[in-house]
């Protein structure tokens, strides 16, 4: 299986039941579903955005070592362009030294910079129109709803702008969490019981409806980062709840 960011073929895994990758080139995160399966994570800042020191943190608390990228993404709505800039250093360094070396490589960088700059300029430009059309709020989940059997064996995670409903299941896990809703994900469980030592992480504009049913947690029952919101509705929580930045919980009791 390859980065489904940069498209290299080279990954590390953390985590207890190693369910979450790094590409080692580029440094995006991943979760694995399933062996020989990864899903792409959308781990934004909480102020919204992609961060890349936010992302260094937060996976070292996946429990990843620090690791410098060889390989820099900027994404361009649907396209990636990737700049192997470490290939870049090491050939100039072979060819040149001294302060010759340093003003071509100041000069590349610069080049780079401007380049990417520009990109992100009309990027972005064209995101904040968007925003606006939208009440300056970002866009919801628009993926097709769908409702999936989860058998509760192993941990689950939604992301990108799916919307997904679980219902009727009962899970027993070792390691959590249990649930991991990313990106701009919709997900609603009903009538779900969970019992894991975390239960349910909700990150980036995901929102997650808990509909009856039960959480039960020796560590944390509910995680909330970002933007993401969490609304408990009649579910038993049993555990502590955290929400950071501008996330929100509402209705655990």
């Amino acid at each position: 299986m390859n980065c489904l960011q940069c498209g290299a073929y080279s990954f590390e895994y953390a985590g207890p039941n190693k369910e979450y990758a790094r590409c080692t080139k580029c440094l995006a995160l991943h979760t694995v579903p399933r062996p020989g399966h990864v899903q792409l994570m959308d781990v934004r800042a909480p102020n919204g955005q992609v961060d890349p020191q936010f992302t260094a943190i937060f996976a070292q608390q996946l429990g990843f070592a620090p690791r410098q990228a060889q390989d820099h993404v900027v994404g361009v709505g649907p396209v990636n362009i990737v700049v192997p800039t470490a290939r870049i250093e090491r050939d100039v360094r072979n060819k040149i030294s001294g302060i010759i070396w340093g003003w071509i490589i100041g000069g590349i960088i610069l080049a780079i910079m401007a380049i990417v700059g520009v990109v992100i300029f009309f990027f972005v430009r064209a995101q904040m129109k968007d925003m606006s059309a939208n009440g300056g709020m970002p866009a919801a989940g628009t993926g097709a709803p769908e409702t999936v059997t989860w058998d509760g064996k192993a941990p689950y995670s939604c992301g990108a702008s799916q919307v997904v409903t679980i219902k009727g299941t009962t899970a027993t896990l070792t390691a959590g969490p249990a649930i991991s809703a990313l990106g701009a994900c919709q997900l609603t469980l009903d009538g779900v019981n969970i019992t894991a030592p975390d239960g349910i992480q909700a990150m980036g504009t995901a929102k997650v409806t808990v509909k009856g049913g039960s959480i039960k947690s020796t560590g944390t029952a509910i995680s909330a980062l970002g933007t993401a919101q969490v609304d408990v509705q009649g579910a038993k929580i049993t555990g502590k709840t955290s929400a950071l930045g501008a996330a929100k919980i509402t209705g655990a009791k």
